[in-house]
């Protein structure tokens, strides 16, 4: 028989056969570390899916308007009210535009348990930066015997405002857009302006207003690819309250005033984006691949062709492994020496020492059983006889 046909038999047959005990903790340690990189790549496929977008604000398309449309407004309150209002000017105190038109007065919901509601919807009616600066609102009860106005129990008359060239989202039954995500980010807006005004106080409520990009988020925006943008305007805004100074003067119905006023006519734009993506995952995905790897290794060893072959498991008495084998070997296999020298010293070996039949076949056997089960695989020794086989047969 060739070296080289050995070689090749034995790298045909490298499986090093180790305990069950290491085998399975092999197994079961390969399982957990699979676990939890299933759960890590989920618990990142998540976070990027509901990372909270963030709005950057370009500088360079910040404008000073010269007009921005008045606001819509709701009013809801749980008492009947009227409402009248008054566009006023800094050149004319009381400008030309008449705006009850386009006040809707309050009336019992149905649908809101008979909370009295109504609008005001601009329509087209704008603050002009160098004339007209505010709008007020005056509200009346219609029988105010029906609530004391110093009861402490009175909540106030609610107001929501809402930009005017933006979908209502209070009204979004006719809104066209089916996108999920603008959708939400228009009902997000419904409590950002909502007040309660107290009684016998004057209310002004400034007003700035922001330009958003919106993006139309679909599921492959969180692989990193560009969404496309929607643009909305919204309102944000600051209540400030002062005593009514005409209180005294005022009819017995008189409830409260509001007033509307621009705070700043710039009107920055804001970009929404994603803060993470998949690709920025991906990182630290391989990351934890190549810890988990490496702890693998150092438990474990890096396999029959590296040069640390064996880990810390094969080498440390844990689980009693290193312990066991040894047992199991000094029970199952006898304990011959390989060399046995004579004790009569003229070096003739006697008939029960090494030369002895019996002892040798056992011999043999012993050390055929030792590398069947822990140096190489069964087939091999079978493949080394086959192949002695046909080496002589070729003789």
């Amino acid at each position: 028989m060739k070296p080289k046909q050995v070689l090749e038999i034995f790298a045909a047959f490298q499986k090093r056969n180790e305990p069950k005990s290491i085998a399975i903790l092999r197994i079961l340690v390969a399982i957990l570390f699979l676990a939890i990189l299933i759960c890590y790549m989920y618990v990142q496929i998540v976070d990027v899916r509901l990372d909270t977008p963030i709005f950057s604000v370009k500088m360079q398309d910040t404008i000073e308007e010269e007009e921005i449309p008045m606001p819509n407004v709701h009013f809801a309150y749980g008492f009947q009210f009227n409402i009248n209002c008054q566009i006023i000017g800094r050149i004319n105190k009381t400008s030309l535009e008449d705006c009850e038109p386009y006040l809707q007065q309050p009336e019992s919901s149905s649908t809101n348990g008979g909370i009295y509601e109504g609008v005001f919807e601009a329509n087209g009616l704008n603050f002009t930066k160098f004339d007209i600066e505010k709008i007020e609102f005056n509200f009346t009860i219609n029988d105010p015997n029906v609530i004391p106005l110093d009861d402490d129990s009175d909540i106030g008359i609610k107001i929501q405002i809402f930009d005017s060239k933006t979908q209502d989202p209070l009204n979004m039954k006719n809104y066209k857009e089916d996108n999920n995500h603008v959708k939400n980010s228009i009902l997000s807006l419904t409590d950002l302006n909502s007040y309660h005004l107290s009684s016998h106080e004057y209310h002004i409520v400034e007003l700035s207003r922001i330009k958003r990009n919106v993006a139309k988020e679909y599921w492959w925006n969180i692989l990193g690819i560009p969404p496309k943008y929607i643009y909305e305007t919204f309102i944000n805004s600051q209540l400030e309250s002062h005593p009514l100074l005409e209180a005294l003067n005022a009819p017995a119905n008189s409830y409260a005033k509001l007033a509307l006023i621009m705070r700043t006519w710039r009107v920055p734009l804001e970009q929404e984006q994603k803060a993470k993506t998949l690709f920025d995952a991906v990182g630290q995905i391989a990351g934890v691949v190549g810890s988990l790897s490496f702890l693998y290794s150092l438990l474990f060893g890096t396999g029959s062709n590296a040069i640390q072959s064996w880990g810390i498991v094969q080498k440390m008495k844990w689980f009693g492994i290193k312990k066991g084998v040894k047992k199991h070997i000094n029970r199952r296999y006898p304990r011959m020496p390989f060399i046995h020298t004579s004790e009569d010293g003229d070096n003739e070996i006697s008939n029960n020492n090494v030369n002895d039949r019996d002892d040798i076949i056992e011999r043999l056997d012993a050390v055929e059983r030792f590398l069947k089960e822990y140096v190489v695989d069964a087939d091999f020794l079978a493949q080394l006889e086959k192949l002695d086989k046909e080496s002589n047969n070729s003789l």
